[in-house]
């Protein structure tokens, strides 16, 4: 079983970063903070500013933005391609951007899977809100067979399977990365 980390490519694409007033907790914080339970009715749109990728590009020229994981931001393109999976295993929440042309949702996880770490093999430090996982080392036969899923020990990774990276790359989703492959026993 091939498990890979949901990230995207912000060195080849440009990516959103949260816009946000003093006083106000950032959405990668506020999503930490839900601990994969899904946002109430109080939430309100995200605001996102488009950031450069490492050579420059400002485009809206991509499907899937992680800078604010674990909450996502994805194109409606990703949404029709990828829908079924993603609604059935997180929450679709609005977003705001500049784009006159391309449509963006937010997209936040709420599948947690219990006793998928395995402890005596992960790389992890206790922290104040739980567990800081650094090195991940997931347990086989805990993971169900959902493609894109979060585990409950760990607050800030999205996983995803083969599966969901062969269907991304066959429909040709731009700034998708899943060269982080997580070890898998």
């Amino acid at each position: 079983m091939n498990i890979f980390m949901l990230e995207s490519n912000v060195s080849d694409f440009p990516s959103f970063i949260e816009s946000y007033p003093p006083g106000q907790r950032s959405i990668i914080g506020r999503a930490m903070a839900q601990r994969w339970k899904p946002f109430d009715d109080s939430y309100q749109p995200v605001v996102l500013q488009l950031r450069a990728s490492d050579d420059g590009k400002r485009n809206f020229q991509f499907d899937v933005s992680g800078a604010l994981a674990p909450f996502f931001v994805f194109s409606e393109k990703t949404v029709s391609v990828l829908g079924d999976t993603l609604t059935e295993n997180g929450q679709f929440l609005s977003v705001v951007t500049a784009s006159k042309r391309k449509k963006f949702v937010g997209y936040y996880p709420t599948n947690s899977i219990k006793d998928s770490l395995d402890l005596n093999l992960s790389r992890y430090r206790t922290g104040e809100n739980g567990l800081i996982v650094e090195v991940p080392v997931l347990i086989e036969h805990n993971i169900s067979d959902r493609d894109i899923f979060v585990i409950e020990e760990d607050i800030s990774r999205v996983f995803v399977t083969e599966r969901f990276k062969d269907k991304v790359e066959e429909c040709g989703l731009l700034a998708f990365d899943f060269s982080t492959e997580v070890k898998v026993v």
